[in-house]
């Protein structure tokens, strides 16, 4: 026959291998009856192990070939694959390549009557290996065929020996129990040929474990021969697309990939051309399972595709939801280019034109990089005389969506890779790689009992300590002047005492020795007595400040204000510029899992328009007096006219993503335009008079320059300190200094772009200042390394400007425990330190 391949060296060795087994346990057999069922078990099991692409059908087909006929008593052949696919293109290539056999069809056919020598039955594992009884109606009785364990019972009789093969075998033996009751009671096979492109698969020995099997013969196909044959491509490259950071979140991951392959695909089908191949290459698209009531991932993924520029007309899908009726006919269908599909064609599917795999399935483990990765490794004839001379074609690539999931992957190719060729009569001696999940850590040394207070460990938990000893009366709000070291002693000494007079903090009351020599302060019904500090005027204290009102609530809603931030955010955004941005490069790292070699190409993925409005959708909601549907109604409209000035095409997608764009690429520019809008908007007045006298604690330290003669006891330690640098100013800079409390009327708060009030820390005068009543306003942070200076809510008050009083300065105590001056950094997005804070720079208007 013209079409009949010829088989490589490894082949030839292997069929005869697997005859030469056949034909010695069928002699032993007939020669001892008596211990033909031990015989068996024990030694009449032989396992193929090759790569995908290798053959496997044709050494096994051959194989039973060879032997009919020759044989001491005819023997009948149950051939089972796992899937209803695999049964028709095995019997397609059986009868292509092995007429000497004989192909039935169990389903239709189990006449014991006109059997014969080397007849091959073939079905799937399921079909007859299954405990659903309706699922297995070849073991049923009819009117018009007997059962197959009927049949095998009268061909028994009749003097024949049954022989089984079984396909993909760690697929048919998932159901370990329905399968050996099936395998040792229904089929009770004299030869058992398993054939598997898995090494070392723990369901085949549990399933040789639970029917007594000895697996005493293998066969294993080494890649490396395979590959020299032709019928491997030389290497597996692992395809990765990384993005930039900051653009990460406008993508699709799942999109990436997509285009990733088909970018590759893209690259394959012109070499084809190039080298005057007449071939069409196929991109294999695996999904996740549909979960129950959810959207099919089939239309998702379709969708994808063809948005990134993939024919509809291209595309196949098969799935158990939407089965293609000429399922085997895509691998030699050129009009399709793309098959989607979910479990079903990672095994055994022949489709030697696929080059490409995309799987955006999660939870992907070895048997993915053994099965579903074997679809695309296979070497087209067409393309045979070429092997080994175009390093392209000479690959298979797989693309996955999530770059944390590959291990399966790379684990498959090293197992595969390690498998050296050999026809042996041991047990399997290569170890499983199990990838399991690390124990957590041990813990490191033990957190302090719950009774015993311990010293504050962060500056939020000293002043969150200290502000409920304080509000209890257990400590005095001086204490809040002192420095860092005295408060930690106060708060555990106070907290102690909160134990022993009051209901415990940690929980159980501490035992009596615990609290030993502990004293109280002051009894805790006696509370602090008070003292009424008049304002020095005397030194230019002015009566009041100014504050800044915010625009009356109608305002915010007007055309007018909306147009304003629209307009502003355009310019400052460069809107116009992204309304034809609609892609994004990206680097495409391409790894050999076999060779070992790489390389990296440039991608341009296209914007994910769902992800970009998922991600801004916070963006234009960050004043709630700005309804954001008005304001993404009037940015829409500005930009379409904007756009459509500058002669640029779009579409309303086009608008929708540039607006969303801006605001997170840009959203300064976005917070710059509400602020300068607000500007117009807003308004300054008198706040209310300073206090004139301030009821304060008795006893406080003097300040020589504050508003009220002292230091008042509402700051923290970092205020305390900024307090007394300025209260020492020799240089006759700093006239006089006010604390400021948060929330406070008589304050000179701003108004925020998200429409909340700042509350700068101090108020101070400052000498020869051009601002009215030469004053500059103050705000102290603790420290810039705990993350709290770099809030969003400091970035938006390291902005603003006051309209009288201009820009507040911002300090905070450096390493060296200098004040340094911070300022806003708008390339960085961040309050840096700058210089040394001194009190002569506050002269300057911002």
């Amino acid at each position: 026959m013209s079409d009949r391949h010829s088989l490589a060296a490894f082949q030839a060795e292997a069929v005869e291998a697997m005859a030469a087994t056949v034909r010695r346990v069928a002699r032993d057999v007939s020669f001892r009856p008596a211990e033909a069922r031990a015989i068996s078990l024990q030694s009449g099991t032989l396992l193929l192990q090759a790569p995908t692409g290798s053959g496997k059908t044709l050494m096994l087909g051959r194989a039973l070939e060879s032997v009919t006929g020759g044989l001491p008593q005819p023997m009948v052949w149950l051939w089972f694959a796992p899937f209803s696919g695999l049964v028709a293109q095995t019997r397609d290539s059986l009868a292509a390549q092995c007429p000497g056999l004989r192909l039935r069809d169990l389903a239709v056919d189990r006449e014991a009557a006109t059997t014969r020598d080397g007849d091959v039955f073939l079905q799937t594992w399921a079909s007859v290996a299954t405990k659903v009884k309706e699922a297995r109606r070849i073991r049923s009785e009819t009117e018009s065929a007997k059962s197959l364990d009927t049949m095998l019972e009268i061909l028994r009789a009749e003097g024949f020996r049954v022989g089984v093969v079984i396909d993909e075998a760690h697929i048919a033996f998932r159901s370990t129990t329905e399968a050996t009751q099936f395998y040792l009671n229904v089929l009770q096979p004299d030869v058992t040929l398993l054939a598997t492109a898995t090494p070392n698969d723990d369901r085949l020995r549990e399933f040789a474990k639970s029917a007594g099997l000895s697996v005493e013969w293998r066969v294993e196909i080494a890649r490396r021969d395979v590959v020299a044959a032709g019928l491997n491509k030389r290497g597996l490259m692992l395809g990765i697309v990384r993005f930039p950071p900051e653009v990460e979140k406008f993508l699709d991951l799942e999109t990436a990939a997509l285009t990733a392959g088909w970018t590759q695909h893209t690259r394959i089908a012109d070499r084809l051309k190039e080298r005057d191949i007449a071939l069409t290459p196929l991109m294999l698209v695996q999904v996740e399972d549909q979960e129950q009531g959810g959207a099919d991932p089939v239309d998702r993924v379709k969708a994808k595709l063809i948005e990134i520029g993939v024919p509809e007309s291209a595309i196949a899908i098969h799935t158990s939801g939407q089965p293609d009726a000429n399922f085997h006919t895509l691998a030699y269908d050129p009009s399709r280019q793309v098959l989607v599909f979910k479990m079903a064609v990672a095994t055994g599917f022949d489709a030697p034109r696929a080059w490409t795999l995309v799987s955006v399935r999660p939870n992907r483990g070895r048997d993915f990089g053994m099965q579903v990765v074997g679809r695309i490794m296979r070497v087209h004839a067409a393309v045979r005389p070429i092997h080994g001379q175009d390093a392209l074609l000479d690959r298979g690539y797989v693309f996955l969506s999530d770059a944390e999931v590959q291990q399966g992957l790379e684990a498959a190719a090293r197992e595969v890779d390690a498998v050296e060729r050999s026809i042996r009569g041991v047990a399997d001696v290569l170890d499983v790689v199990d990838y399991a999940v690390l124990p957590p850590a041990p813990a490191g040394v033990a957190e302090p009992g719950p009774h015993i207070p311990q010293a504050p460990k962060t500056p939020e938990d000293r002043q969150l300590r200290l502000n409920r000893l304080i509000e209890a009366g257990i400590v005095p709000e001086a204490v809040r002047a002192m420095a860092p070291e005295t408060q930690d002693r106060t708060i555990v000494a106070g907290e102690w005492r909160r134990v022993v007079t009051e209901t415990p903090l940690f929980g159980e009351a501490l035992p009596k020795d615990a609290v030993a020599g502990v004293a109280p302060s002051r009894p805790a019904s006696v509370g602090p007595s008070y003292k009424a500090y008049p304002l020095r005027k005397d030194l230019g204290v002015p009566e009041r400040l100014f504050a800044e009102r915010p625009p009356a609530p109608e305002a915010y809603d007007s055309d007018d204000f909306l147009r304003s931030v629209a307009r502003g955010f355009i310019d400052r955004g460069e809107l116009v510029r992204l309304v034809a941005r609609r892609r994004q490069s990206a680097d495409l790292s391409l790894r050999d899992l076999f060779l070992g070699d790489s390389e990296k190409l440039q991608l341009q993925v296209r914007l994910s328009n769902r992800r970009i409005a998922d991600e801004a959708q916070g963006a234009f909601e960050f004043n709630d007096s700005i309804d954001p549907r008005l304001l993404k109604r009037a940015l829409l409209h500005e930009l379409r006219a904007s756009a459509l000035k500058d002669g640029i095409e779009f579409e309303e997608a086009d608008l929708r993503r540039a607006v969303d764009l801006g605001a997170l690429s840009n959203p300064d520019a976005l917070v710059t335009a509400v602020r300068e809008t607000m500007a117009r908007f807003r308004k300054v007045v008198p706040a209310e008079p300073i206090p004139d006298p301030l009821r304060e604690r008795d006893g406080l330290p003097e300040g020589r320059l504050a508003a009220h003669g002292v230091f008042t006891s509402d700051m923290n330690g970092p205020e305390a300190a900024f307090a007394e640098m300025v209260d020492q100013d020799d240089s006759g800079t700093i006239l006089w200094w006010l604390r400021t409390p948060h929330n406070t009327p008589w304050a000179g708060k701003l108004i925020l772009p998200n429409g909340r009030s700042f509350f700068p820390d101090f108020a101070v005068g400052v000498r020869g200042r051009s601002t009215p009543q030469q004053v500059a306003l103050v705000e102290i942070k603790d420290d810039g390394s705990t993350g709290r200076l770099n809030a969003d809510e400091n970035n938006l008050k390291a902005q603003v400007q006051h309209m009288e009083y201009r820009a507040p300065f911002w300090a905070a105590k450096g390493p060296g425990g200098e004040f340094e001056r911070l300022e806003w950094n708008p390339s960085l997005r961040r309050i840096v330190a700058t210089d040394r804070f001194q009190v002569q720079t506050m002269v300057l208007v911002g």
